[in-house]
């Protein structure tokens, strides 16, 4: 739990200071610490972003409903999902991006790379996979399900020339 307990003088910091002079404000912020201190347990169930490596599936699966998690499979292990969900502002932030691209694909399969046109000498604006998969291989599903998904996040004018899967 946070060493910030909910008192009267830690709630009027979140409220603008032109309020801060108003008597029925002050006792609203008491009453309402006087609540809150009675419940912490319930103030801690409510740190969920921090707490995304410890949240059950269930709820990983209602958060990304929530927040709109376009590159979401119920499929996923555990720990896919929680890396999913915590990436999931920074990838829409910079979607087009080869860091989106990136990101998303690391999420599922680390040490997943892409590389630029300029930097093997290819077509102008296209790019290439590399996905690292462990000894037990990769379906037919889960691939045809990454390579539909990565146009949720590259810019439109890049095309996928190329795919390749690298066994660790």
């Amino acid at each position: 739990m946070s060493s910030r307990k909910p008192t009267q003088e830690n709630l009027l910091e979140t409220i603008p200071l032109f309020l801060r002079t108003d008597e029925s404000v002050l006792k609203l912020a008491d009453a309402m610490a006087q609540v809150l201190a009675q419940r912490p347990e319930e103030i801690d169930r409510l740190r969920i972003y921090p707490d995304i490596f410890r949240l059950d599936e269930k709820l990983l699966d209602i958060l990304a409903y929530d927040f709109k998690v376009d590159w979401w499979d119920g499929e996923y292990s555990l720990e896919e999902k929680r890396r999913i969900l915590r990436d999931n502002w920074n990838v829409h932030r910079t979607l087009g991006t080869k860091y989106a691209v990136e990101t998303v694909l690391k999420d599922i399969f680390p040490g997943a790379y892409t590389e630029e046109w300029f930097q093997y000498g290819g077509t102008p604006y296209c790019f290439r996979l590399f996905l690292t998969v462990g000894a037990g291989g990769v379906s037919q599903e889960k691939q045809r399900s990454v390579l539909s998904r990565i146009w949720y996040y590259k810019n439109l004018r890049s095309h996928l020339e190329g795919f390749t899967l690298e066994w660790e």
